[in-house]
């Protein structure tokens, strides 16, 4: 069977089919298999036909499946067989596929050609139903009709669906996802639309904000009859300009293609209205060895009005490539999407949520939603709401669900330690020790007990988990009767209504049902807050521990242990707190960094040091802060290193270090080291970014830096520097630090003997010392050397000198005890 010329929707139901048989321990694949996978499709045309003629598919369904199981079951059949009555239906499915001009044989062909066959099982029972050949026919050809009524022919119809996707077929059938919250850019939409010239609106926008959304609740509109007159009974079609491009070998192909879409669209005399998302594409599309571009085959058409287009693309991508082009850029209206506003977005994501829930059959708590909403927006900033906080919903769903369909980790643990005993039986069946023999026969009463205990649990979560799959799957089916029904109400159609309504109300009745019933086993399927939490750690790359912390609990914390590892210089210390705090209050719009501070002092008085200490405990990373010595970046073309160098010179094509740092790692410290030492350039460009919180990279991409923490550091004891004046409309405080004192030296020795002895415990080595030696060894110091220079010197040459070359000679092993003395280190047991 060549599987080329079935569509994927038909391929998708011969693996049911198969499936089904094999669930079912049936030898062969029968009519009845077919006609089952069929309706267990999720978006099949057959389906919507059916109810939409008032076949009652659960019954349906029902009787398919009583069907089936009356078969005669073969479980010890290793093969799975194609019944003759199975070839014949998929030999007559071809023939009426050619008949009707199709490419592919789609389902209508399959379900036709398992009604012909009169004697068939599935046609009896399709039968009862009032389901016959001439009546699903005549659906079909009603479907048929109503395209032609429109202008366009099904040929044509088909061909456009090669190159696209038909949002009003989509929108008719309740495919899409509801569009909430843009009511207003819909409307300007319309009025564009409504326009004697220059009607092609343009939506630009950020990516994300939901410009295509927008494209999808016109067709909605549109075929809810809640449109303009004048667009009443218009075919919203979205034009993919790579399945255009595809395929194209010579010359003139593309040309060739475009030309007979776009002469069905301009025949059917405004009917059909293109969407073209990332308008931009179409400038040099199809363009090779001189042939005409996209953009130039569409101009004549735009200018004479003979199609109607909407497009949408980013703001950035207009300006690049449309605007350029003045005769493409003036047939089109501008209209501009802005990101829509936390409580907008959380009204859009009620609106959707139900679509992800059925497709990962989860339930999705409303707080998950606001989580989503309000954590997407502080740690996910190069993106947009609600395409952001939609993802992480989708996301978080794919792992519950994920974690439904493996084994519970209590299972998984019972199934290792019976697997255990059983090996350890095993060896012992051969042991003539009578402790090996007793033991042999503990395990034998253990393992009777337990398989007994774990088959029970294995069953009853298989069987909760069968419970959730049937929940699913009659929601899904309920939700295909909701659209009915409000296909029926606003056709007013009373009978149908009607039926809908008790159709809808026996599904309800029968989940209730199923809900009480379980459940079985303690399966988790809801979605909440922590699940949210622990996607945007992984996306924003910062541990889960921090995720929703208050500011002011995280500082707290973070001064804690700032103030318990730093020596001296509390006033910076907290200072830093404070206008941390300040900024993240959300008392003031602010739409700089977290915070920005000069540093000045002498050398090793911790300017740096402070930086790495935020790093860890305000941002919970163990990772060294991103540090930049400003000594390297002296000339003019050092901002290239910073940035990326523009097209044309060498090296274009390479992210720069500071802004691809800070993509992949937004939540940050940076510290920008000597940076009295940089070049003009290159301090310019550091003073932007402390006051705006946004530079642009090479390749025209804002990067965001409001969730960085900056320092820029400047050694010296000049407490006044002049790099301050340059940077001062960035900066959140200066801070000088003074040299250490003697007694704030031996603090600082304090704690690194502290630091070495956690290290040293780890080797089960003990490591002490007394007040003396501290006393002594800290008025030994070079007093001409500053900050805490002398404190590294004495420990990297003294202690850990000494103690290197003791483990060398294998004095130093675990139990050994290890004195602090004022000439280095000692072993004494």
């Amino acid at each position: 069977m060549d599987s080329s010329k079935f569509s994927q929707e038909v391929l998708r139901v011969f693996a049911e089919a198969k499936n089904i048989a094999i669930r079912c321990d049936h030898a062969e694949i029968t009519d009845l298999h077919l006609s089952l996978a069929i309706l267990r499709q999720k978006e099949s045309e057959i389906k919507y036909r059916l109810l939409e003629a008032g076949v009652d598919l659960l019954s349906y369904e029902r009787k398919l499946t009583e069907a089936l199981q009356n078969r005669r079951a073969a479980p010890g059949v290793s093969k799975l067989y194609y019944s003759r009555q199975y070839h014949k239906i998929v030999l007559v499915s071809g023939e009426i596929a050619r008949a009707s001009f199709d490419a592919y044989v789609r389902t209508p062909h399959l379900y036709l050609a398992i009604l012909r066959d009169r004697e068939a099982p599935s046609t009896v029972i399709a039968a009862e139903f009032g389901v016959t050949v001439e009546s699903v026919q005549s659906m079909l050809t009603a479907r048929l009709t109503a395209s032609d009524e429109l202008g366009i022919s099904p040929e044509q119809m088909e061909l456009l669906n090669c190159f696209g996707r038909n949002f009003s077929k989509e929108a008719r059938e309740g495919l899409m996802d509801p569009v909430l919250g843009r009511d207003e850019e819909i409307n300007e939409c319309f009025r564009v639309l409504s326009r004697r010239l220059k009607n092609n609106p343009v939506l630009i926008g950020e990516a994300g904000v939901g410009k295509t959304a927008i494209a999808e609740g016109i067709a909605q509109r549109i075929a809810k009859q809640d449109a303009p007159a004048l667009l009443r009974g218009r075919i919203v079609f979205s034009l993919d300009m790579a399945s255009l491009v595809a395929g194209t070998k010579y010359r003139g192909d593309f040309e060739e293609r475009l030309k007979e879409i776009l002469e069905i669209v301009k025949a059917s005399k405004g009917r059909i209205i293109l969407f073209v998302d990332e308008l931009h594409t179409i400038i040099g599309a199809g363009n090779s060895s001189g042939s005409m571009d996209t953009s130039n085959i569409l101009k004549p058409f735009l200018a004479r009005g003979e199609i109607l287009m909407i497009g949408a693309t980013t703001v950035e991508e207009y300006r690049r490539y449309i605007e350029p082009d003045r005769a493409l850029e003036r047939r089109f209206q501008k209209i501009l999407i802005e990101e829509p506003s936390e409580e907008a977005a959380l009204s859009m994501l009620r609106g959707v949520v139900s679509k992800y829930e059925t497709h990962h059959r989860v339930r999705i708590a409303d707080g998950a939603l606001i989580a989503a909403i309000q954590l997407s927006k502080r740690y996910i900033t190069d993106r947009s709401l609600p395409d952001k906080a939609i993802d992480l919903i989708d996301e978080a769903g794919a792992m519950v669900r994920m974690s439904m369909d493996s084994m519970p980790q209590e299972l998984d643990e019972w199934n290792r330690r019976i697997i255990q005993w059983e090996m350890e039986h095993i060896l012992l069946l051969d042991e003539a020790d009578p402790a090996a023999q007793r033991r042999r026969q503990t395990l034998e009463k253990q393992l009777e007990g337990e398989r007994v205990r774990y088959g029970e649990r294995f069953a009853a979560w298989q069987k909760e988990v069968e419970r959730l799959d049937e929940l699913s799957r009659l929601k899904e089916l309920r939700d295909e009767v909701r659209r009915s029904l409000e296909d029926a109400q606003e056709a007013h159609r009373v009978d149908d209504v009607k039926r809908f309504v008790a159709e809808r109300q026996a599904f309800d009745a029968k989940i209730a049902e199923i809900e009480r019933i379980g459940p079985h086993y303690p399966v988790s399927r809801e979605v909440t807050e922590e699940e949210i939490k622990r996607i945007v750690a992984v996306r924003a790359g910062i541990p889960l521990s921090s995720i929703g912390r208050s500011e002011s609990e995280k500082l707290e914390q973070a001064g804690k242990s700032l103030l318990a590892e730093f020596v001296g210089h509390r006033d910076a210390v907290s200072a830093v707190r404070q206008s941390i705090l300040r900024a993240r209050s959300g008392l003031m719009k602010r739409r700089r960094p977290v915070g920005s501070f000069l540093l000045v002092g002498p050398s090793g008085t911790g300017k740096s040091y402070l930086a790495e200490l935020f790093a860890k405990h305000y941002y919970e990373d163990e990772r060294s802060p991103l540090s930049f010595n400003m000594r390297e970046f002296t000339d003019k073309a050092s901002v290239n290193k910073l940035i990326g160098a523009p097209p044309g010179y060498v090296g274009h094509d390479a992210a720069g270090a500071l802004t691809e740092a800070v993509r992949l790692r937004p939540h940050s410290v940076i510290v920008f080291e000597s940076v009295d030492h940089a070049g003009a350039e290159v301090l310019s460009l550091v003073a932007r970014l402390a006051a705006d919180g946004e530079i642009a990279d090479n390749r025209g991409r804002t990067v965001n830096f409001r969730n960085a923490l900056l320092f820029f550091t400047v050694t010296g004891t000049d407490r006044d520097p002049p790099v301050r004046e340059l940077l001062r409309d960035g900066l959140d405080g200066v801070y000088y630090f003074e040299d250490f004192s003697l007694r704030e030296r031996r603090e600082l020795l304090t704690l690194r003997l502290r630091e070495l002895q956690r290290e040293l415990e780890e080797e089960q080595i003990e490591l002490s010392w007394d007040e003396a030696t501290l006393d002594a060894v800290t008025a030994g110091f070079d007093r001409a050397e500053s900050g805490a220079h002398p404190v590294a010197g004495y420990m990297e040459r003294t202690v850990l000198a000494d103690l290197a070359a003791k483990k060398l000679l294998g004095r130093l092993r675990p139990g050994a005890r290890v004195v602090i003395r004022t000439g280095g280190a000692d072993v004494v047991s």
